[in-house]
């Protein structure tokens, strides 16, 4: 549990250091740090956090999130999971947070489970913050329901993402590009996988999608970028009957990381 509170006490001070950073004049910042104040020690009911998340403003909502302490039903599911993409930062961490402490609960977990709840959750995963699909990994690693349901579709975004790297592959100066720090594109396309990995290391995919899951390992292992070879190790790890020439390969990989996924 300490792990959510201490990012609930990141959320709230981010509410305050928004507005001190702006380029405002004294008095308007005053005005706003005591707005500040005002809401994050404010008691809100619930049908006041329903009204916020419905009408309210970008301010108000991450710590209106953050007080909601019931889930009822899917409608409740459906404003959390409406603010987990497309929102201020704030906002998406705060919904991915309480997410992940609802999926913890098979009863509240259920609400999610719908195919829109369960899509929107995956592009969660891959969100720009870190701490938003850090989360929503930490929820869905108890919700053996949600596993089952999102399997398939982290495999296929995994096998779009893994396509887009070989396209950059194609080019004349594939090793300036894949080597380049600077490439935007390429750098959002690594990161994304390295989520969706780390998520996948956390379902049951050994039940039914195993070859699947071996074809993706058959690319990673050898991309230039050692985060995703270390996330190929992890997953072999947990892989029934791991390939031999794979485990090998990646016990003696280069880098430290990597290969200290099947060593320890």
């Amino acid at each position: 549990m300490t792990f959510h509170l201490n990012c609930h006490d990141r959320i709230k001070y981010n509410v305050f250091s928004k507005i001190v950073n702006n380029d405002m004049d004294e008095s308007i910042i005053n005005s706003l740090i005591q707005k500040a104040l005002d809401t994050v020690e404010k008691t809100y009911t619930k049908e006041e956090i329903t009204a916020v998340l419905e009408y309210g403003d970008e301010f108000e909502k991450p710590v209106a999130i953050l007080s909601l302490e019931t889930l009822e039903d899917k409608k409740d599911a459906k404003l959390l999971t409406e603010h987990l993409t497309g929102c201020d930062g704030r906002i998406r961490e705060a919904s991915a947070l309480k997410i992940s402490e609802f999926l913890h609960n098979e009863k509240t977990a259920e609400y999610f489970l719908d195919e829109k709840g369960v899509k929107t959750i995956l592009n969660g995963i891959m969100d720009i913050n870190p701490n938003v699909g850090r989360a929503l990994i930490d929820g869905i690693k108890t919700s053996a329901s949600l596993q089952e349901l999102i399997l398939p579709l982290l495999l296929e975004r995994i096998e779009e993402l893994i396509e887009n790297l070989k396209e950059l592959s194609k080019t004349p100066f594939r090793e300036n590009k894949l080597n380049n720090r600077k490439n935007h594109a390429k750098n959002k396309v690594v990161f994304n996988l390295y989520w969706a990995m780390e998520a996948l290391y956390h379902t049951k995919f050994n039940k039914n999608y195993r070859e699947k899951v071996l074809n993706i390992l058959n690319f990673t292992n050898t991309y230039i970028d050692y985060t995703i070879r270390e996330k190929t190790a992890k997953i072999l790890s947990k892989t029934d009957n791991a390939p031999d020439n794979l485990l090998q390969k990646l016990k003696n990989d280069e880098n430290f990381y990597v290969k200290n996924q099947l060593l320890c």
